[in-house]
């Protein structure tokens, strides 16, 4: 039995994206092998449940937690995606063991997004932060080789529990009896990729004047926007927020029609429950590596209007340099023509 434990604490875009790791160390080690999963307690959802975990610890704040538990597991490698302080501490602890675990720790390339932001210069040349986490398994060969060999694309997956099956629509269109739901998710960790108020007011009365449900997915830190937003509307809005937990976030995505994201976990959701998205980009860049991954087909990307200079304006979308924010540069009306594309079927 080889055991082998992942870091990643947070945040849920993060760690769905380190997914296809999990499939790689099974394609690429022989034997029996057994994967272990460590996140912070509200990101579980997303690794609780999928095949090929075996177990998902925990931590509220601090690695002491579980590290003395780690340490009677018997751990042969730690592939460490997360490379900070906490998850050093975890990979001390288990080097101290009898035979002491292995370790491969992610190349984050900070440099490189550093100069990306501040200079404009490119080193990452279009690299995705998947290929990165892959990467890391280089010791053991090639991942996405060995993950083709057994017929996987290396996408994005998610457990199974709740979920109807990749943007059918079946669940949410069938609310009004009209079909064609979609789901506006509010949430962003930043403000330079939260798309603004007056923008969502906008974009809901479109869809709501092309027959269009319309449903707001958020966490609590949404709860008050979306109450407006409800309130304020010409017709019903269903609202998903506050308390319906990250299993419930993935069922809405699921089933939605269309998704409409920012540069956020829910986007990363949308691309492994294959859902059709819009992606509005604001002061990040999919030039960071953090874009849709092997997502459906049907996903367009918007990006702020002219001008075109200096972006990424931050690797995290916590600053941006311009006079007029670059999440509003990105208009609903063309919000709302990718949304129309999509439901035709045609290019925006």
């Amino acid at each position: 039995m080889t055991r082998v434990l992942i870091i990643r604490f947070s945040s849920m875009g993060d760690v769905i994206l380190t997914t296809p790791v999990v499939r790689a160390l099974h394609a690429m080690l022989e034997g029996e092998v057994e994967v272990h999963y460590l996140t912070k307690a509200p990101f579980a959802e997303a690794v609780r449940g999928l095949a090929g975990v075996h177990r998902v610890w925990t931590i509220e704040k601090t690695t002491a937690e579980i590290e003395s538990e780690l340490q009677e597991v018997g751990f042969h490698y730690v592939v460490d995606l997360h490379a900070n302080a906490r998850s050093g501490f975890v990979k001390r602890a288990l080097r101290s063991t009898e035979g002491g675990a292995l370790d491969l720790t992610v190349d984050k390339r900070s440099l490189d997004k550093i100069l990306l932001v501040r200079t404009g210069w490119d080193r990452l040349q279009g690299q995705h932060v998947v290929e990165r986490y892959l990467k890391t398994l280089a010791p053991f060969g090639d991942a996405l080789n060995a993950l083709s060999a057994n017929g996987d694309q290396a996408g994005l997956r998610l457990p199974a529990v709740g979920v109807a099956g990749g943007g059918s629509g079946a669940g949410l269109g069938g609310t009004d009896g009209g079909g064609g739901g979609v789901v506006l998710a509010l949430g962003a960790a930043h403000v330079g990729k939260a798309i603004p108020e007056a923008h969502w007011a906008t974009i809901i009365k479109g869809l709501q004047s092309r027959g269009k449900p319309v449903h707001l997915l958020g966490g609590p830190a949404e709860q008050h926007l979306a109450v407006r937003l409800s309130e304020s509307a010409e017709g019903p809005v269903h609202v998903h927020f506050g308390d319906t937990g990250w299993s419930k976030t993935f069922e809405v995505i699921s089933d939605a029609d269309v998704l409409v994201a920012g540069d956020t976990g829910a986007m990363h959701a949308g691309a492994a429950l294959n859902t059709p998205m819009v992606v509005v980009w604001g002061c990040t860049s999919p030039a960071l590596g953090m874009g849709p991954w092997r997502a459906n087909p049907a996903v367009i990307q918007l990006e702020p209007e002219a001008p075109t200079r200096s972006r990424p304006c931050s690797r995290l979308g916590d600053r941006c340099r311009h006079k007029t924010p670059c999440i509003e540069r990105v208009s609903p009306a063309r919000i709302l023509e990718a949304v129309d594309a999509l439901f035709s079927q045609t290019a925006p």
